[in-house]
């Protein structure tokens, strides 16, 4: 078996959100990570070539610098020493990637994501249906209790309701990390057959962050085709009415989520507003480098609030400075607009996702797959322009 595409799945699986070390399959993710760390440095020193382009290396460098000085300034917040340890695995991951054949590992990622999406949808049909029930339960990260159904695992279970979450903690993390894979497909590999499966596949999630993307994707990539669309508009429409049918749980979990609620003066699917409206209340209280990521823990302990997955929770954890240094490989996507605009609108995708599943500095993919875009689309800018010598494009 190579080597390079072991190294690729592991780091996709080896720690949160995959569950895998949750049911035992895998050892805890600090051990993981620390055998992921070890592994990728083996063989990026055994290949001897380090190819990463300056413009995305000094990107890297600032996260890591940025972070090392977070450690001191917040008193010693080891947190900050794991995301060190992330951009350093995606570093290596990175050289790696420079080094086979390039677009090896974004394949990979896709279609790992894809058997997710498809097994996925699969188990989810059998279980409206009452043909498959739980295998065995486990515990989730936050405590609740995880469902394995073989096909997929869950952790919405209940009167009727069932979620797709692959192999993932929950379903919208499933939708999250799709969305990447529908936008990794999209800029460098263009498949369509992918694209349709991850379309079709994660409305199985029942995301209403998922809903929300995939009609910005729509607008973006294929607002010129115009009437050709609403054959697969209505496709869409008719596979969420289809699901809603089987019985009021469903439905009050697509369709009941977008009503809006007069007495909340939000949308029914909004569990948000309350967690944004306390994390700005803690980002204004040190706005600039925010409370750091283990005094906010202690914060939300004391308040007993759940401060995590809202816009507001890099800025309440790192303040301004904070913001703009998680942000900075997707504004450095943004420069490229006027190369391509499919990376504007890539880069307005990836915000609107992480304002609702904001980054998690123990999680690898965060940085692993923004990195890996950034890189690509770098590259391909490159390359379009590497012909015409005389035109000044990139440093």
């Amino acid at each position: 078996m190579n080597i390079r595409y072991f190294l690729y799945f592991f780091s996709f699986i080896a720690g949160w959100p995959c569950v895998f070390y949750l049911i035992g399959w895998l050892p805890h993710y600090t051990v993981n990570y620390l055998l992921l760390f070890a592994l990728a440095i083996l063989f990026v020193v055994i290949r001897n070539e380090y190819r990463l382009p300056r413009p995305i290396t000094l990107l890297l460098v600032l996260q890591v610098v940025t972070w090392g000085l977070y450690v001191v300034i917040h008193g010693i917040d080891m947190s900050y020493f794991t995301r060190i340890l992330m951009l350093c695995i995606t570093y290596m991951f990175l050289e790696m990637q420079l080094s086979g054949e390039r677009l090896d590992f974004v394949k990979t990622y896709n279609w790992w994501l894809v058997f997710q999406v498809v097994a996925g949808t699969l188990g989810f049909l059998l279980v409206v249906a009452g043909i498959l029930q739980p295998i065995f339960e486990f515990r989730e990260m936050d405590m609740r209790t995880g469902y394995f159904f073989g096909l997929f695992t869950t952790n919405t279970y209940f009167e009727g309701l069932v979620r797709n979450a692959g192999f993932y903690d929950e379903p919208g993390a499933l939708a999250f990390w799709g969305m990447y894979a529908l936008l990794i497909n999209k800029l460098f590999v263009n498949n369509k057959k992918v694209e349709v499966l991850l379309i079709a596949g994660l409305i199985s999630t029942l995301s209403l962050a998922y809903f929300i993307q995939i009609a910005m994707y729509g607008f973006f990539f294929y607002k010129e085709k115009g009437r050709k669309l609403l054959p697969y508009i209505m496709a869409f429409i008719l596979a969420l009415v289809l699901i809603s049918s089987f019985n009021e749980r469903m439905n009050r979990a697509i369709f009941g989520r977008m009503e809006y609620n007069e007495e909340t003066g939000t949308i029914s699917g909004d569990n948000r507003s309350m967690m944004t409206k306390v994390c700005w209340d803690i980002f204004l209280e040190s706005p600039i480098i925010g409370q750091g990521a283990r005094h906010l823990i202690e914060i939300s302990q004391e308040k007993r609030v759940f401060v995590g997955a809202n816009p507001n929770f890099t800025l309440a954890c790192d303040g301004l400075i904070g913001q703009i240094i998680v942000w900075s490989p997707f504004f450095f996507l943004l420069t490229l607009r006027r190369y391509d605009k499919k990376y504007e609108w890539a880069f307005w995708l990836l915000i609107t996702g992480f304002l609702q599943r904001p980054y998690d500095g123990t999680q690898l993919l965060y940085p692993l797959m923004s990195f890996t875009i950034v890189l690509h689309a770098y590259l391909q800018v490159k390359n379009m322009y590497e012909s015409k010598p005389k035109t000044k494009y990139l440093a």
